[in-house]
């Protein structure tokens, strides 16, 4: 814990913030006029450092206005992918596919990455 906020918390908080910053920049685009579709995808969980099903309540519940989240396998406008540990073995291109652009957790880490439909991709983010 950090000053009395677990790990999860933290990782949420920051999550939270880079995802609303991202559907503040999204809004000014052509497909910025409909509500985001965004979903989670979590890893195997074979040697989690952290409590990803509690990290991914935090970030639905704090975003449960102003987005529709929906199953990983459809398409979607941003897909998070909670990772237990560095290895992130669910960063995969094959999981993301379907995404425009993801955010991925990683442990204590967080990426963000725009993704291009035709495969190339460029950082957004932190």
């Amino acid at each position: 814990m950090n000053g009395g906020v677990s790990e999860e918390t933290r990782l949420a908080r920051d999550a939270i913030a880079l995802i609303r910053a991202w559907a503040e920049r999204e809004r000014g685009t052509p497909r910025g006029n409909s509500v985001p579709r965004l979903a989670i995808k979590f890893c195997g969980g074979c040697n989690p450092g952290i409590e990803r099903g509690q990290l991914a309540r935090i970030i639905r519940r704090d975003l449960a206005d102003g987005v529709r989240w929906v199953s990983a396998e459809e398409e979607v406008d941003l897909l998070l992918i909670i990772c237990g540990c560095l290895t992130a073995c669910a960063d995969r291109t094959d999981v993301k596919e379907k995404a425009v652009q993801s955010l991925a957790i990683a442990g204590p880490r967080i990426s963000f990455i725009q993704r291009e439909k035709n495969g190339e991709k460029e950082p957004s983010g932190n």
